[in-house]
């Protein structure tokens, strides 16, 4: 099956990863109710599962992980690098995707 990623959905006061599994292979042109259309009702019509299997830190209970100031520990009010790695199961890039790994790197 195919995937979609909102790679890095953020602001200063939020942040989350959020893959969405599609039933189709590869690449696919959106047309018509195979997007998903929610202003014609057609949301849960399209491949990819519209609302998709967010990771949100404060929602996982890390409250002060990501924010502005320095009491968070990725403070939004400096700047940062934000690393997505995609792992496969044989650690190829022909091979399965097996883990998703982020890194937030600051000062």
């Amino acid at each position: 099956k195919g995937e979609q990623a909102g790679i890095w959905e953020a602001n200063s006061r939020a942040t989350a990863y959020t893959p969405h599994t599609c039933s189709e292979l590869g690449s696919t042109k959106c047309e018509g109710s195979v997007c998903g259309d929610t202003a014609k009702g057609e949301r849960y019509s399209g491949v990819c599962d519209k609302d998709g299997c967010d990771f949100n830190p404060y929602r996982m209970g890390a409250k002060s992980f990501y924010g502005t100031g320095a009491n968070f520990t990725v403070d939004t009010s400096k700047p940062m690098t934000v690393v997505t790695q995609f792992l496969t199961h044989n650690g190829t890039d022909a091979g399965d995707l097996s883990e998703v790994k982020r890194f937030y790197m600051q000062d």
